[in-house]
């Protein structure tokens, strides 16, 4: 925006309306008083940024985990995320890798969606590989010999 108009603090009172126009188009610099710069902007798009921002810190602490033999991990190595020391490593790289691309579609599209779905999505894989015998479930072994033909049920007359 090489156009930016940087409003006082009075024109808060005096063009109220502009300075409220100008940020639900993007955002709105507004020099106060003191010479502190504020900008105002749609909370949407704040709400954004805040997510980016927190999501990006929360990578950098999943990686310094997954960076630590198995063994030696603790759930507070994975910050607020503990719920993904259920994952194995593939699983934690697979999940890095995926919500970085979503982090940068939120942040480009100004849309946290994708993002919320693909967590949640990913909790609920951790959830079901908490449980031991749904762990075992879902990547044990296939034998055929564990599984036999059903025959047709009855029919009611």
């Amino acid at each position: 925006m090489a156009t930016d108009v940087i409003y006082t603090a009075s024109d808060l009172d005096r063009r109220r309306r502009e300075v409220t126009d100008t940020a639900r188009r993007g955002l709105a610099r507004i020099r106060d008083t003191d010479g502190t710069g504020l900008v105002l902007l749609p909370a949407r798009h704040y709400e954004v940024l805040e997510a980016v921002s927190r999501w990006y810190d929360r990578l950098d602490v999943v990686e310094r985990a997954r960076a630590k033999p198995v063994a030696e991990r603790a759930p507070a190595d994975f910050g607020d995320l503990t719920w993904l020391r259920h994952l194995d490593d593939d699983d934690l790289a697979q999940f890095l890798q995926e919500v970085r691309a979503a982090v940068s579609v939120a942040y480009h599209d100004d849309d946290l969606n994708e993002l919320e779905q693909l967590v949640y999505d990913w909790r609920a894989t951790a959830d079901e590989l908490a449980d031991p015998a749904r762990r075992e479930v879902l990547l044990g072994g296939f034998d055929a010999a564990d599984y036999v033909e059903a025959p047709r049920p009855a029919t009611r007359s």
